[in-house]
C-alpha cells in the first residue's frame, strides 16, 4: 500500500443489530485502516464491551483496547435493552480486560496519539463522541467523524440519531468534519442468504463467531443482514463507493413529531459530506471478500 493505514476508533452498540459486529470484522480485515480502539455506547454497555472483546479475541487482536462508554443518552434514562447476541457469551469465560479509560477518554487519548489523520466512526448513538467533544472541543480540529446515522430522503428519525438527538446535534454543530452515511444509501446494501451461508461455511474462528452472532440475530428478526454500519467503515477508506454532497445538517431536538429528524439542506456553510448514493454491488463484493479473508 502506498498510503499509511488510517487510524480509527469504532464507537458501537454491538449486540442488537448484527451490522455492528460485521462492521468491526470488516475493519479488522481491511489493511487500509488501523483499528486503534473500540468503544461501546447505549444501554447494556458492559455486555457490549464483553461482546467486542470476544470478537477481537476471535480475530487474535486482544491488543486493541475496548472502552466502556455511557449507558444513558445525554438527557434521559438508561434504556432497558437485552442484546440478542449476548447468547455467544459464556459464564466464566476468560476475556481480555476492558480499558481502564472511559470511552470518551479513550477516544481522546487515541486521537492524540494518532495525529491529524485520526477518524472516529460512530455506528451507534453519538453520546460518547459528544462527550469527547465537550471534554476537548479542540478534537473538532484534529479529527474526522464518520457517522452511520440520519436519513435525507425520508421524513423519519433514524435509530442512531433517535437514541440521543442532543448528542448528534452537538456533534454536527461542533465544526468537526463529518461524513454522514444514512439510510438513503445503507438500505441498498443487503446480504443474501447465500452470503450468510458462505460466512457459516468458512470455518475460521472469526467467521464461526460471526455465524453464531448472525444466527442469534436472525432468530429474532427473521431477516438477512443489512450492512448499515459496514458501509460507514468502508466509506472511511474507499470513498469512491459512495457519492457525496456538501450539506448543512441540522438535528431536530424539540419538534413534537419530528424529534431526531436530520434536515440536510444545501447551504453556503455546509457542516457535513452527506452520502446520497452507493455502488452497492462493488461494496458487497468488497465486503464479502474481506469477511471471508480469514
Amino acid at each position: 500500500m502506498a498510503d499509511r493505514p488510517i487510524p480509527i476508533v469504532i464507537d458501537t452498540d454491538i449486540g442488537d443489530d448484527i451490522d455492528d459486529a460485521l462492521a468491526l470484522a470488516l475493519a479488522l480485515n481491511s489493511p487500509e485502516v488501523d483499528l486503534r480502539a473500540v468503544t461501546t455506547v447505549f444501554g447494556p454497555v458492559a455486555t457490549r464491551t464483553r461482546l467486542a472483546l470476544k470478537l477481537l479475541a476471535a480475530f487474535d487482536r486482544p491488543d486493541i483496547p475496548v472502552g466502556t462508554g455511557r449507558a444513558a443518552p445525554l438527557f434521559g434514562p438508561e434504556p432497558k435493552i437485552a442484546p440478542n447476541q449476548a447468547v455467544v457469551l459464556q459464564d466464566g469465560e476468560r476475556l481480555p480486560e476492558p480499558s481502564p479509560l472511559g470511552a470518551d477518554e479513550l477516544i481522546l487519548r487515541t486521537a492524540a496519539e494518532a495525529g491529524a489523520s485520526f477518524t472516529l466512526i460512530t455506528i451507534g448513538a453519538m453520546t460518547n463522541a459528544a462527550l469527547a467533544l465537550l471534554r476537548d472541543p479542540g478534537l473538532a480540529h484534529r479529527a474526522h467523524l464518520v457517522v452511520m446515522g440520519g436519513v435525507v430522503g425520508t421524513p423519519m428519525a433514524e435509530w442512531n440519531i433517535r437514541c440521543d438527538p442532543e448528542a448528534a446535534r452537538l456533534c454536527f454543530d461542533s465544526g468537526i468534519p463529518i461524513t454522514m452515511v444514512g439510510l438513503d444509501v445503507t438500505l441498498q446494501c443487503k446480504m443474501t442468504r447465500e452470503d450468510v451461508e458462505a460466512v457459516g461455511a468458512r470455518g475460521t474462528p472469526p467467521t464461526a463467531l460471526l455465524a453464531r452472532m448472525i444466527e442469534a440475530w436472525t432468530g429474532v428478526t427473521k431477516n438477512t443482514p443489512t450492512l448499515h454500519d459496514p458501509l460507514a467503515v468502508a466509506a472511511s477508506f474507499r470513498p469512491g463507493l459512495v457519492t457525496r454532497q456538501p450539506r448543512r445538517v441540522a438535528v431536530e431536538t424539540r419538534g413534537e413529531f419530528t424529534r431526531a429528524f436530520t434536515l440536510a439542506t444545501q447551504s453556503d456553510a455546509p457542516n457535513a459530506e452527506v452520502c446520497l448514493g452507493v455502488d452497492a454491488k462493488a461494496f458487497l463484493r468488497l465486503f464479502m471478500e474481506r469477511i471471508l479473508a480469514r
